[in-house]
């Protein structure tokens, strides 16, 4: 058992008052990406609540914290934008369904062979084994309809009813009942000549219902043809059929298949692997033909430093720094920013953690409301190994976001660093009963961060906490390597991530509204901007980690924190965290190296 007081302690800070539901003014602009659009539709999803820009682009709408505010222009791609207890402008960029390309790059796509295509049927729904081999619907020159033997109805006489309802227009003739699916009647069939003493249905395609006189449809059973229905064949041994109209497809089957071929692998005569070959963990940047240029990325020091940094720099000593830093508050005291490097600058640079303390209280006393600020002041305190400071400053981002699961997360990981192990762990506890009881909100992505969080501080920590405390823990993950957590400080920003594995090639993981909406939408609504990536042993060289920062609605820099775990869950296993400041937008910037 954990101790109750924590228990009582955690409760409260997790029912603590909440700032959702209160309205707000939100204001911005639209364009385009070169212009200013006019008349663009701002609507509050749900609601007959809406507003257009004016000629400028501009606009402005009353919303409650929590709802979605739905961009629409025609012509333009919609955006939802989830409204948080931080926004106050929202900048956006509509996109053309059309896009303007730069440059058009022609790549040539390997073909698979039979023999690949063979390995991967079973996990490959699109694929059918035919007497001519292996068909991919996704490659072909013509139409295949492929269907799964798992969504064909066991009702009916055979499967050729089940069949039917699956091919439009088609329709069954049996000698004593027929079903016509789009056209034709009884009558009609009898007057062609169809003959009454027939043992087993006959099938016709769509095709045929275009001929003056309906061809049957023939059938291929696992590369063996028959131009009788095979209904011997039950439909629970029905692996997949594919239906052959198009005249592109049935050139192969000649006169037999002028009404079509309907083609059936059954599960008996499938010889694929069932189980796909054991395969070490897949660097992911090998599956394109991706490699990275040197010339491509930008160093943090070649980026243009803030004016008033340029001027403490120069100062002589610590007592006219501390003058200069008096004077330029008086400009920019009113931006986080500038207190935010300046605390970099006199805790690192000059030296002067007394100084950097001051502007750490400064900063949150200015900006105690606003948690994006007081995360991104965390990260920098855990940066600088002044764990109790940043700790203070994770529980007040806690009391302001409480349904929020990154607060759960960080203020867990905050009680493990200041060797709260108790705490900590009751803290996870609590995240788990509060998702188990759907007060929080779930997210498979989040789940596997906080999954390995949890895990680790019991691996490394569990003979710290009470017996029978770690009673739930199972077996830890297989792992070994590094692992990389990433973790950002405004859910408005956009960037993209690359990796550079040793041989030179990268791997891309994007994370914007453009290329994952939903994503985006999801961390909104349930509260969570972190994300992790593992690296599997060997490393074999020197692994590389850049991003291009695609900026926020807001227009202003984000930060980027990164925990790196060397031997993570083991006894060997050290971190190590970086923290970055992201302001050019669209450069591929340098963040750091793994060797």
């Amino acid at each position: 058992m954990f101790n109750s007081k924590i228990y009582v302690l955690v409760l409260l800070m997790a029912f603590a008052p909440c700032s959702w539901g209160q309205t707000k003014q939100v204001r911005g602009s639209v364009s385009d990406g070169k212009a200013p659009l006019a008349n663009v539709n701002i609507k509050i999803k749900g609601t007959d609540t809406n507003t257009l820009t004016d000629g400028e682009g501009k606009y402005q709408i009353e919303v409650y914290e929590g709802e979605m505010l739905v961009f629409s222009h025609q012509g333009k791609k919609t955006v939802e934008i989830v409204v948080e207890d931080i926004t106050r402008n929202l900048n956006v960029t509509l996109k053309s369904w059309v896009e303007e390309l730069d440059e058009v790059v022609v790549t040539k796509r390997r073909k698979k062979s039979q023999n690949e295509l063979f390995k991967e049927y079973n996990t490959n729904k699109n694929l059918i084994k035919t007497s001519f081999g292996i068909l991919d619907k996704e490659s072909l020159g013509h139409s295949l309809k492929v269907v799964d033997g798992d969504d064909l109805s066991p009702a009916g006489q055979d499967f050729v009813d089940a069949l039917e309802s699956w091919i439009p227009a088609s329709y069954v003739f049996r000698p004593s009942a027929f079903r016509i699916a789009a056209q034709g009647s009884l009558t009609q069939l009898t007057k062609q000549g169809r003959p009454s003493d027939l043992t087993a249905p006959i099938l016709y395609l769509p095709r045929a219902l275009r001929h003056p006189k309906p061809v049957p449809a023939i059938f291929e059973i696992d590369g063996v043809l028959t131009t009788v229905a095979p209904t011997f064949i039950h439909t629970s041994d029905i692996e997949r059929i594919a239906v052959l109209e198009s005249l592109a497809g049935l050139g192969k089957y000649g006169s037999l298949g002028a009404g079509g071929v309907v083609i059936i692998n059954t599960k008996t005569g499938n010889f694929s692997p069932k189980e796909p070959e054991e395969k070490p963990p897949l660097d992911q940047a090998l599956l394109r033909d991706n490699y990275f240029v040197e010339k491509d990325v930008v160093l943090e020091s070649s980026l243009e430093t803030p004016i008033y940094l340029e001027k403490i720099a120069k100062a002589k000593d610590q007592k006219e720094a501390r003058t200069v830093y008096a004077e330029m508050e008086k400009r920019y005291a009113s931006s986080p920013y500038f207190y935010l490097d300046c605390f970099t600058h006199f805790s690192e640079l000059k030296g002067d953690m007394k100084h950097a303390i001051r502007i750490v209280k400064t900063l949150e006393k200015r900006f105690a409301s606003n948690p994006a600020v007081l995360k991104a002041l965390a990260y920098k305190l855990e940066a600088q190994g002044l764990n109790q400071e940043a700790h203070r400053v994770y529980i007040k981002v806690f009391q302001l976001r409480p349904d929020y699961v990154q607060s759960y997360k960080n203020l867990a990981y905050s009680y493990k660093n200041i060797g709260e192990i108790e705490k900590s762990a009751a803290l996870y506890a609590r995240y788990n009963y509060l998702i188990g009881e759907s007060i929080l909100g779930e997210s498979d992505e989040f789940e596997s961060v906080m999954d390995k969080d949890f895990k680790n501080l019991l691996v490394l920590n569990g003979e710290k906490l009470p017996k029978g405390a770690t009673r739930s823990l199972e077996k830890s993950d297989d792992f070994d390597g590094t692992r990389l957590v990433f973790e950002w400080n405004d859910g408005e920003a956009e960037f993209e991530i690359q990796f550079v594995d040793p041989n030179g090639q990268y791997f891309t993981w994007a994370h914007s509204l453009d290329a994952d909406p939903s994503r985006i939408t999801e961390e909104k609504q349930i509260g969570f901007s972190s994300e992790e990536y593992l690296i599997y042993k060997p490393l074999n060289g020197t692994w590389k980690v850049n991003i291009k920062y695609l900026g926020n609605k807001q227009l202003t820099p984000a930060y980027l924190k990164t925990t790196v775990y060397h031997n993570f869950n083991t006894a060997n296993q050290t971190k190590e965290i970086k923290v970055f400041k992201l302001r050019a937008r669209n450069v591929n910037q340098q963040l750091f190296a793994l060797n």
